[in-house]
């Protein structure tokens, strides 16, 4: 704890500052979003820049272990009756004419985590899943609980007024059409950068691994390392005598072997199993 504030003092970081840096990337961890958007989340909140904030984190986990495990360690996943009640929500929501973002704050009831993963999971079943959410807005629309309305590609023209007209014949003009094709272009650039954004999660996600394995090793080396240099001291100081000292000493000279040794062997058996 006093190492824990020591780094806080240091960087200028609240304890709060840090538990809520923490708890945010478990939860972009559980909702497979990368850290990238949780340092640019926080920088707002917390008045700092996203490349401060990620320094600082990668700093937690090079200094301190036990906040180092947090965000590989198993997080709990939305079940299929937690996603339905999700989407019920949020399209209620919206369907009063409220945002995506006041429906999962008042949902995380003052948590910043549970909102980022309730945010993060509404925007990846966007993606993933449209069916799904179309699914439950019918459900809603059955039931008489509001809910948006459908997203229609197209519309009866007898149902349109004069100014819904003319806005049919200006979207038939070439030059909109060049200019929609402009958009869908900038929209598959867009699906590209997000598969872009998932490589980097990955490569947040191996590089947090790769960390957290590289100070296991090194805890691992030097006890080893401390071990051997024991062993080597007490076989230097025994075969530094004179024959004739050396037999007072046998007894001492044998118990000190045979409490080392275990330990050796105990520390590369460890080792082997790492590897």
């Amino acid at each position: 704890m006093e190492k824990a504030t020591a780094l806080n003092t240091r960087a200028g970081w609240q304890e709060e500052e840090t538990a809520r840096l923490l708890s945010a990337v478990r939860a972009a961890n559980a909702s497979g979003a990368p850290l990238r958007s949780v340092f640019e989340s926080l920088s707002g909140d917390l008045g700092r820049k996203p490349n401060s904030i990620r320094n600082y984190y990668y700093t937690c986990l090079r200094r301190r272990p036990e906040g180092a495990t947090l965000p590989v360690t198993p997080f709990e996943t939305f079940t299929p009756e937690e996603t339905h009640h999700l989407l019920r929500q949020v399209l209620m929501a919206r369907g009063q004419g409220r945002s995506v973002r006041s429906c999962v704050m008042a949902m995380a009831q003052g948590s910043h985590s549970r909102m980022l993963r309730y945010q993060n999971k509404y925007r990846a079943l966007l993606r993933t899943r449209p069916e799904l959410i179309e699914s439950v807005r019918q459900e809603l629309a059955r039931e008489g609980l509001p809910c948006p309305p459908p997203r229609l590609e197209t519309a009866d023209p007898a149902f349109c007024d004069p100014e819904d007209t003319a806005a049919a014949r200006l979207m038939a003009q070439p030059c909109v059409a060049a200019m929609l094709e402009g958009i869908k272009e900038l929209i598959r650039r867009a699906a590209r950068a997000e598969d872009a954004s998932t490589i980097q999660c990955a490569l947040d996600r191996l590089k947090v691994q790769h960390d957290l394995q590289r100070l296991s090793w090194e805890k691992d080396y030097l006890a080893l390392a401390d071990c051997l240099e024991k062993l080597t001291t007490v076989l230097k100081e025994f075969f530094a005598l004179e024959r004739a000292s050396q037999l007072p000493q046998m007894d001492l000279f044998q118990e000190s072997i045979l409490t080392l040794l275990p330990q050796a062997e105990q520390l590369l058996e460890e080792s082997r199993n790492l590897n």
